[in-house]
């Protein structure tokens, strides 16, 4: 599904907006405006402009105005959230009203010259000429620009000193789009009597080298996905000495160079393979469990030696195996990382493992597990939504300002979310304001995650905090509210506010919904700063929630948001917690369904069969054929009554995973023969291996039931590897990721390991990282 849809949708459960920038009344200010295009010209959708951290303004039919800037330079952010999701910044100066037009995909290079710490007086003289396109500028009080043009594309700029000694400056660079972090990523600074060192590093294979540190005295560059780095800025006529590391490791002996006048280039290649360990990655998703023991996987890459487990900074497991068996105490929300480690070096995935471990809750709260709520949401700009928020559970958390709070933690659904999306939300148990939010995309689709930490105090005149849905009287409430929404999206700014409201409380209020008509408590909630109604919410007792809530708060997203109940459902039978329609991907499939009250044991139906009878609120079924399976939840009550519960349906698709391979992912051979290794699949099965050769023909050189084989008779040149794999039951996986072998002729004249010797010492390397996975696998079978 589209990110733009997925991204709105989950913002919305917490009402992301940004500061304000409040200015002087008295000082003069300009517009910014223009048009908004797409990637093929036509006008963009809905468009967020920003200007440093003033609130956005959003464009209409492709056309955008952005009032009250201030003289001055300026970071300018374009979100074009309907089309490809992504962001464009740059710096501007703001002189007086400006016209400026944005594309998507597309940015602008922008500069200033400098002689002696101060800009460069203008001159036709003095010019900056882009040279892969022959245009050519001189500066506007120093400054200049050039564009838009592609982001990813690399361009070179010169700098002429006509005006001065005729010397001449170059910068090399990657034209990027920019982020949160990095606002001017295509503005550059000349300074004359300076100049650059730019170039690409790479391996002995050619292949780049990302996120390398290279350095001299004075500066330092990261290398970027291929390999690029840029020094600017050094003295013309010195010295420096060049350093080049990665993961703590000098990866080139240091060198001196001359910075000089002209072209820059100086690409280069380290000598040194480190293989440091591939990231390790938790098999496991998100997940919420009852307290009792949580068994956390993983699995690992290429070239480690052990991994290391913890639990925000705790260190909890360190071993070879990858799974580890956790055993909460008590309920709360646990954050895992996962780190990689070998001689060379460690790493650690920066996605982390959340799992939530709900503590038994009592009969007395307001929501047990089960109940529901179906909202329609629309927001301005145009956008229509329906939500279901389940109740699953209830633990106490922290809220924005430190303070310890009861909550019940709800699952968001969506009928748009792909499978392993998963949302949610914790609500204050007094007062049924959100507190916290947590969404993370499906891992299939990217890594983005949200979260939100929220506070509402609410107090009335004398100080004393105090629940608004229990408030009488006709004196008006006060309600500090916080919030911080960290946005795990790149270039997506994160969201904070702090503001002091007035609240007006009104009971008996009539509202009609989809859902039905209620009478409600209203509050009503405007902002002492600006005067504006921030939030209008009406809760309904018999709803146990808010029937609608009106955020007109504007934020990055849209600038109103109006949440309204289509139905509800409060159970008197026993509810499932799996969803209803769920696709399972494995075999080995999870049902499970909600505590009921007074229920002695459950009994579950699968198709008219009883899979199982006992106390417990969850079941693991193994080794599932591929179909759809009709499920009924029966709860045994105390006192002997049956109560038949809801029934759900669910569809199972076992896809097998490709096998990876242990070896190489790039290789060179001076003989004809190689082994070749992959991890084997999950139960019993039969592997064919695929050659093709970089001339003629593909061709099978294995079918069988072993992980490895020796291929025989290679051509000469790149030959590029894949496996496959088929169960017993016929169910055949993708071919996995390529790996290539690039066999060269033996020079003769070279003295070298004859073939058989060279054979003996794979098949050793090999059977030895095998016997290590395989004792990895008898400590911990699956």
């Amino acid at each position: 599904m589209r990110i733009g849809i997925l991204l709105a949708s989950i913002f919305l459960i917490s009402f992301i907006s940004p500061v304000s920038m409040s200015e002087d009344s008295d000082q003069h200010t300009f517009t910014l405006s223009g048009s908004v295009f797409s990637s093929n010209g036509q006008p963009a959708n809905s468009t967020s402009i920003k200007v440093d951290s003033m609130e956005s303004t959003w464009s209409s039919n492709g056309i955008y105005s952005f009032e009250g800037i201030v003289p001055g330079e300026h970071t300018v952010r374009a979100y074009f959230m309907n089309d490809g999701h992504t962001v464009v910044y740059r710096k501007i100066l703001v002189e007086s009203d400006m016209n400026l037009d944005w594309y998507e995909g597309r940015n602008w290079i922008t500069f200033e010259v400098f002689e002696d710490g101060t800009n460069i007086p203008d001159s036709t003289l003095n010019t900056i000429e882009l040279i892969e396109t022959s245009e050519n500028i001189h500066t506007h009080s120093g400054r200049g620009e050039f564009g838009p043009y592609e982001i990813g594309d690399y361009f070179t700029l010169m700098a002429y000193y006509g005006g001065i000694d005729h010397s001449t400056q170059f910068i090399h660079f990657r034209l990027e789009a920019g982020s949160s972090s990095i606002h001017g990523p295509n503005d550059f600074h000349f300074n004359h009597g300076k100049n650059s060192r730019y170039g690409f590093l790479t391996d002995l294979d050619g292949n780049p080298i990302e996120g390398a540190s290279v350095s001299t005295e004075s500066t330092s560059s990261i290398t970027n996905s291929d390999g690029f780095f840029l020094l600017q800025n050094m003295d013309v006529g010195s010295t420096q000495n060049l350093s080049v590391s990665n993961w703590g490791f000098q990866i080139i002996d240091p060198i001196n160079i001359e910075i000089t006048d002209g072209h820059g280039w100086l690409n280069l290649t380290s000598t040194v393979e480190t293989n440091l360990p591939d990231y390790a990655n938790f098999t496991t998703q998100i997940i919420t469990s009852p307290l009792e023991q949580v068994t956390i996987d993983w699995i690992g890459g290429e070239y480690t030696d052990f991994f290391s487990l913890y639990l925000g900074e705790e260190l909890v497991y360190r071993g070879e195996m990858e799974t580890f068996a956790f055993l909460p105490e008590q309920g709360g929300n646990y954050q895992f990382r996962i780190e990689s480690t070998n001689s060379n070096g460690s790493k650690v995935n920066p996605k982390d493992l959340q799992v939530i471990v709900l503590p038994s809750q009592p009969n007395s709260d307001l929501w047990s597990q089960g109940m529901s709520w179906n909202y329609s949401l629309v927001s301005t700009p145009e956008f229509y939504q329906n939500k279901t928020y389940t109740a699953i559970g209830s633990e106490p958390i922290i809220d924005a300002f430190g303070n310890n709070r009861a909550s019940y933690l709800l699952r968001v659904s969506d009928e748009d979310y792909e499978e392993g999306e998963k949302a949610f939300q914790w609500v204050d148990s007094d007062s049924l304001m959100t507190i916290h939010t947590f969404w993370a995309d499906a891992p299939s689709s990217s890594s983005y995650y949200q979260e939100g930490f929220l506070g509402w105090n609410f107090s009335d005149s004398t100080g004393i905090p105090v629940n608004p849905l229990h408030h009488v009287g006709d004196g008006e409430l006060t309600l500090h509210f916080n919030r911080t929404n960290i946005i795990g999206v790149p270039g997506h700014p994160n969201g904070y506010d702090d503001t002091i409201n007035s609240v007006n409380v009104a009971h008996g209020v009539e509202l009609s919904t989809a859902a039905g008509t209620f009478i409600t408590t209203h509050l009503e909630i405007t902002d002492n700063n600006d005067g504006i109604v921030s939030w209008e919410m009406w809760y309904n007792e018999t709803v146990r929630n808010w029937v609608k809530i009106i955020d007109k708060l504007p934020g990055s997203h849209s600038d109103k948001v109006i949440r309204e109940l289509t139905s509800f459902e409060v159970p008197i039978t026993p509810q499932f917690i799996t969803e209803d329609n769920r696709n399972f991907s494995d075999d080995d499939i999870e049902i499970e369904w909600a505590e009921f009250q007074g229920a002695q044991r459950y009994k579950l139906v699968e198709n008219g069969q009883v899979v199982y009878l006992g106390e417990e609120s969850k079941i693991n079924l193994i080794n599932r054929q591929d179909g759809d399976y009709n499920f009924q939840i029966i709860a045994e009550m105390i006192t002997g009554q049956i109560i038949h519960g809801e029934t759900i349906s669910v569809e199972v698709f076992f896809v097998l995973e490709p096998p990876v391979f242990l070896s190489k992912s790039h290789s060179t051979i001076t003989s004809d023969q190689s082994i070749l290794i992959w991890f084997p699949v999950e139960g019993q099965a039969m592997y064919s291996v695929s050659v093709m050769p970089e001339e003629g023909p593909s061709y099978q050189a294995y079918h069988g039931p072993e992980n490895e084989t020796l291929l025989e008779g290679l051509d000469t040149g790149i030959n590029r590897i894949r496996v496959k794999a088929t169960l017993e039951n016929g169910k055949t996986s993708e071919f996995s990721d390529s790996i290539f072998i690039t066999f060269e002729e033996p020079d003769d004249n070279l003295p070298s390991l004859s073939a058989l010797a060279t054979l003996a010492i794979l098949v050793f390397a090999s059977r030895f990282s095998i016997t290590r996975r395989n004792e990895s696998w008898q400590n911990h079978p699956e």
